[in-house]
């Protein structure tokens, strides 16, 4: 079995394997019992997502690579003045002007 994520939380593990499996991925999550004990045990308490299949690891991290790139390209926005800003921020850092509704 090969590891191939930690996840931030049980959520997005689980996502994770969907997505997987929806491109033929076969895979487990390992470590999500652990969870609700983070902080008070002294072990890596993230949700892991683990191959069956050491064949299908180059795949997998091909998807999970463009996961990742999905997730953050959405961590900014562009405003009218051309500045970007955070996705945090609901005005423009630079003109004042309100995030434009997706």
């Amino acid at each position: 079995m090969i590891p191939v994520y930690s996840a931030a939380d049980p959520v997005e593990v689980e996502i994770l394997r969907s997505y997987l499996a929806s491109h033929g991925i076969d895979a487990v999550v390992l470590g999500s019992q652990l969870w609700g004990a983070r902080g008070e045990l002294q072990a890596d308490a993230y949700p892991r997502l683990v191959l069956r299949d050491a064949a299908d690891e180059p795949r997998a991290r091909a998807l999970l690579r463009e996961y990742e790139r999905r997730r953050h390209a959405h961590a900014a926005w562009h405003c009218a003045c051309g500045e970007q800003s955070p996705v945090t921020f609901e005005i423009c850092w630079a003109c004042g002007a309100e995030r434009p509704s997706p």
